[in-house]
């Protein structure tokens, strides 16, 4: 009995593998169903249903699991034709209103005098759309969009296509595609590649994407601009509505500021209005900037015109580095200058200029900041601090000499405006005499050393004294002796020859 079940199981099994695909198409599973739909030359099907498909009232009902292509004539009889599709759209031309839930691959999509559009909650992967579409869900793929396209908030999503229209609107995601037209962004874009007019306004985002040099950007009513590639002009909030700001991107051309700049990299003309406040970002050696608001921080290694309602200052957090050209005929009341300021009737209150150093056989003690600056205030008598320290083999100099700017340029006054310690190497510069760069320029007095002593002679080492020197130590003469001496040996020959005659005289006998 047992082995009867366990063979009818498997037979009734073996049945259902293989029914064809066909009978499941209709309930999402297994391969689409190819079907061709023919339209007539009054714009309706060939008939009133056939597989996968219903039309009824004008409207035309594809259901899912099938791949519709609907051959022959444009499909739309009146203004009331439509299509509701939760199937697959691969080709034909439709003049009529379409409700897609499932995917369109392809097909032409035509206003036909009757104000259509396509409104899709489902996925639009290929196609041309002559009419407006409305996404709700997924555009991907390779469609062209040569209408208006409204991508809907809470579950619009564009990942690529072409979009040619007038004017699109974004409330949701934009990730990829290429747009030509203008575009309106309440939503967030992420990337993509955009040369028409792009506003983005009500808290909309840009936090990727490259704009190219026919675009144009305008951020305002709480705009959000966090990444990108602007070759385009680009206009960053406005006198009326403010809470726009930059927070990060590449810009490449002219950069008009209303509201806040905090970060991002700028190397061209950036125009700071009075309302504008730049609070940080790189601004490179090509870049120009036109201050009439507020500068309290960031990095200039270009140009800057600091206008006559211009102000450069250090914020709570934030001090300004400017490396380059500044010229002010506005105010400056802080950040960092490597040049002299070029005043053109403006003021400079506070400020700090890097300290150079033209030094032999002396170095300056660490100090606490990184770099050795000085500090400038006007009318301050407070002092920037530095002491020289003396390098082996040298010792402390007597004088120093401080100038603003190169060894050129005018000296500061010892004792007025700056003091030195010869013995601490204690240098003190009056901040209120600080107004530009320094050099200061020293040399260390090289130590001479003193001969040695010789060293005592020994013994050994001592030359012969002759007799002459210790006759003379005596205080007796050297005449005396050699007489003395002749005498003796003439005595002594006398007694030598005596003896000779005295041996000849006993030889004789």
């Amino acid at each position: 009995m047992r082995k009867r079940l366990l063979s009818l199981v498997t037979a009734l099994v073996l049945a259902c593998s293989l029914v064809p695909s066909v009978a499941l198409a209709g309930e999402g599973g297994g391969t689409p169903v190819p079907i061709t739909i023919e339209i007539g030359e009054n714009g309706a099907p060939a008939g009133t249903s056939g597989t996968g498909w219903t039309y009824e009232n004008d409207m035309l009902t594809l259901e899912a699991g099938y791949v519709f292509t609907l051959a022959g004539h444009a499909f739309g009889v009146s203004e009331e034709s439509s299509i509701s599709n939760e199937g697959v759209i691969a080709d034909g031309t439709l003049s009529a209103r379409v409700y897609n839930y499932g995917i369109i691959e392809g097909g032409t999509f035509n206003d036909g005098g009757n104000n259509n559009s396509v409104d899709s909650s489902g996925t639009i992967t290929g196609g041309t759309f002559n009419v407006g579409v409305n996404n709700g869900g997924t555009i991907e793929g390779t469609g062209t969009f040569n209408a208006s396209v409204q991508n809907q908030r809470g579950g619009g999503i564009i990942l690529s296509g072409t979009f040619g229209g007038e004017i699109s609107y974004n409330h949701n995601i934009i990730r990829g595609g290429t747009f030509s037209g203008a575009l309106s962004n309440d939503g967030t874009i992420e990337g993509g590649t955009f040369s028409g007019a792009v506003t983005t306004t009500e808290g909309g985002i840009i936090e990727g994407g490259t704009f190219t040099r026919s675009s144009s950007v305008a951020s305002n009513d709480d705009g959000t601009i966090a990444g990108g590639t602007f070759e385009g002009s680009v206009t960053n909030g406005d006198p009326d509505w403010n809470g726009a700001v930059i927070i990060g991107g590449t810009f490449k051309s002219t950069v008009t500021n209303y509201d806040v700049i905090e970060d991002g990299v700028f190397s061209s003309v950036v125009i700071n209005e009075e309302s504008g406040t730049i609070g940080g970002s790189t601004f490179v050696r090509s870049s120009i900037v036109k201050n009439k608001g507020a500068i309290v921080g960031g990095t200039f290694d270009g140009t800057v015109q600091n206008e006559q309602t211009g102000s450069i200052a250090d914020s709570q957090s934030t001090s300004p580095i400017l490396n380059g050209k500044v010229t002010n005929y506005g105010a400056i009341g802080g950040g960092f200058f490597a040049l002299p300021i070029i005043c053109e009737g403006g003021t400079v209150s506070a400020s700090t200029f890097p300290v150079h150093t033209a030094l032999t056989g002396l170095s300056i003690a660490e100090t606490a900041n990184a770099e050795l600056v000085a500090s400038f205030e006007k009318d301050s008598e407070e002092t920037n601090c530095f002491m020289l320290k003396a390098a082996e083999g040298y010792q402390l100099p007597d004088a120093i000499a401080v100038s603003l700017g190169s060894a050129d340029a005018p000296e500061l006054a010892a004792g007025t405006d700056y003091t030195y310690d010869a013995a601490t190497g204690a240098v003190a510069i009056k901040k209120g005499a600080a107004s530009g760069p320094l050099l200061l320029t020293a040399s260390g007095v090289p130590v001479v050393a003193p001969a040695p002593e010789p060293a005592p002679p020994t013994p050994d080492s001592r030359p012969p004294t002759s007799d002459a020197k210790l006759l003379a130590a005596t205080g007796d003469s050297a005449i005396p002796t050699v007489v003395a001496g002749i005498a003796l040996l003439a005595a002594g020959a006398l007694a030598a020859s005596a003896a000779a005659r005295r041996n000849r005289r006993t030889h004789r006998r």
